[in-house]
């Protein structure tokens, strides 16, 4: 939408953390069509997918057959399939990586990015989180003929959605009218709010690196260990019932103005080399120039506080608790 992108460079914005709107154009969405997209998803991805229909999503995982992560999606059902969103940088990707895997299934495979404004939403304002279109409860979806909104997990008592429109004038129409009330922010504002949150994403720079316990996608909702094969579920089941997990995803801030970037090095404090300890997943700056960062790492070292940037051991990271619990190792 070339027209959005134009109306949205319009717009006045800065960086605000809370009670805002931002444009969701680095989102991609990936549609899944035709008779057998069902079956073909619930063979590919990590969780059930015949759990969900148009008035929920869920959280899901793309895996290699050894398990590691190609990507994570919200996946949302449609009346004619499904639309997965996923960072924008992974979707050509997935698109011919998901491509190899449809052989004579009826299935048709799409870049939707283009046919649909996409915004986001952090509030408190009960003018906004009591508007007619966007969904109560966490999890829920609401839909009709232009527009699918989705409403997140809470955030600091605040309200998330993400919003798909594929009219571009009822786009504009619903961007006036929530940002009378909002602060139009950056997609950094939305970045922070989902590295708060502990949801993870996967860029292309992460891309195989982990299995999806190690994000604590498990314990998001975002797998079923009931349901039939995918890629990578001999790896999934065996660390879930057999194995010792030795890595999760953690919340820190980093002591620094310059952002670590997705897929640098986490090192034990003192070392000159990767030593395998972890990886950073995603960080941002807030607006007050505090940098909250979300990485996978050894558990044992992460709780000990034993691990800095690789080559930056000045920078301290200081834990963060996730809004969800991490049971014990």
């Amino acid at each position: 939408m070339k027209d959005w992108q134009a109306f949205i460079k319009s717009q006045p914005s800065g960086l605000k953390t809370g009670n805002f709107i931002c444009d969701a154009t680095d989102l991609g969405l990936v549609l899944v069509t035709g008779d057998d997209a069902e079956e073909f998803l619930q063979n590919q991805l990590s969780n059930d997918i015949t759990h969900i229909d148009e008035s929920q999503f869920q959280l899901s995982a793309y895996s290699t057959p050894k398990g590691r992560m190609l990507a994570i999606f919200r996946v949302v059902r449609i009346s004619n399939g499904y639309i997965l969103i996923t960072p924008r940088s992974l979707v050509t990707s997935l698109l011919q990586r998901l491509q190899m895997f449809v052989i004579q299934s009826k299935v048709t495979l799409a870049d939707a990015s283009d046919h649909f404004a996409r915004f986001a939403i952090q509030s408190d304002d009960p003018g906004i989180t009591g508007h007619a279109l966007l969904s109560r409860n966490t999890g829920e979806v609401y839909q009709d003929d232009n527009l699918i909104s989705l409403k997140l997990e809470n955030l600091d008592q605040q309200s998330r959605y993400l919003l798909l429109c594929l009219s571009l004038d009822q786009a504009k129409s619903l961007w006036r009218e929530f940002s009378h009330r909002l602060a139009v922010s950056s997609f950094d504002a939305w970045r922070l709010s989902e590295i708060k949150s502990g949801i993870p994403v996967i860029y292309p720079e992460t891309s195989e690196e982990f299995v999806l316990q190690m994000s604590n996608l498990d314990l998001l909702g975002g797998v079923s260990f009931q349901k039939g094969c995918y890629p990578g579920q001999e790896i999934v089941a065996r660390m879930q019932y057999l194995g010792k997990l030795k890595r999760r995803l953690f919340l820190a801030n980093f002591s620094t103005d310059q952002c670590p970037a997705p897929g640098d090095e986490i090192c034990t404090s003192g070392a000159a080399t990767a030593d395998g300890s972890g990886k950073v997943v995603d960080a941002v700056l807030d607006d007050q120039g505090l940098c909250h960062g979300l990485f996978i790492a050894q558990i044992k070292k992460a709780r000990a506080n034993e691990l800095c940037l690789l080559n930056q051991g000045h920078i301290t990271l200081s834990p963060v608790d996730l809004p969800y619990a991490i049971p014990d190792a």
